[in-house]
C-alpha cells in the first residue's frame, strides 16, 4: 500500500477510535507508530516534545509532524513530498472529528439528555482517565528509565531526567508560572545536559 494511503488510514483510524483528546490519543498513537517501525519510542517523545511546545492541539500538531518524518524517510530527496505527507496525517487524524460533527451534531443536541447517552459517556469518562494515565505512565518509564519497565525495582531512574520532571511539575502543580515557561525551561535544560553534556 502507498505510503500516504497507510497513513491516511491510520491517522483517520485514530481520529475515529480516540474518545477523550490529545492526551488519550497517545498510548494509540505511539502503538501504532512503533510497531509499524515508522519511529522507535525515542523519536516518538522527540515528536511529542516539540507538539506539546508548538501552538496548536496536540494530536494534530503530532501528526503533522509524524507524517513528515514517516514520508521524509521513504522520499529523503523531497521535501515537498515530505510536507505533502505532513498535510495527509493531519487531515486525517481531523477529518472524523469533522464528519461526526457535522453528521451527528444535530442529533446530539436533540438526544444528550437521554438516559443511553447519559449511560455511554458515564462508561467513557473512567476510559479517557485510564488512556490519559496510560499515557502518563508510559512517558514516565520512557524518560526515567528508558522504557524499560523490568529494571524499575533494579535501579534508581535517571537523576537529570528526575530533576527536570520534579521541577516542572512543582512548577506547574504549585505556583503561577505559565507552562510556556515550564517548556521553554525544560527544553533549555535538554540543551545543557544534552548538547553541552553537562552533568547532574
Amino acid at each position: 500500500m502507498n505510503i500516504f494511503l497507510k497513513l491516511a488510514y491510520v491517522f483517520f483510524k485514530i481520529g475515529i477510535l480516540t474518545v477523550g483528546g490529545g492526551l488519550a490519543m497517545i498510548p494509540i498513537i505511539q502503538y501504532e507508530m512503533v510497531s509499524r517501525g515508522w519511529l522507535d519510542t525515542q523519536q516518538f517523545l522527540d515528536i511529542l516534545g516539540i507538539a506539546q511546545m508548538t501552538p496548536g492541539p496536540m494530536s494534530v500538531n503530532t501528526a503533522t509532524f509524524v507524517g513528515y518524518r514517516v514520508v521524509g524517510a521513504a522520499y529523503p530527496h523531497s521535501v515537498w513530498i515530505a510536507v505533502a505527507g505532513a498535510v495527509v496525517g493531519t487531515l486525517a487524524v481531523c477529518a472524523p472529528s469533522l464528519l461526526c460533527v457535522n453528521l451527528l451534531g444535530a442529533f446530539w443536541r436533540r438526544n444528550r439528555d437521554h438516559l443511553c447517552m447519559v449511560r455511554v459517556f458515564d462508561i467513557l469518562r473512567p476510559l479517557v482517565t485510564g488512556l490519559v494515565i496510560t499515557a502518563a505512565s508510559l512517558l514516565v518509564l520512557e524518560c526515567l528509565w528508558d522504557g524499560e519497565a523490568r529494571v524499575m525495582l533494579q535501579r534508581l531512574p535517571d537523576l537529570r531526567a528526575t530533576t527536570i520532571v520534579a521541577v516542572a511539575f512543582a512548577l506547574t502543580a504549585f505556583t503561577k508560572v505559565s507552562p510556556v515557561y515550564v517548556l521553554l525551561g525544560g527544553a533549555g535544560a535538554g540543551f545543557v545536559f544534552g548538547v553541552l553534556g553537562f552533568h547532574v
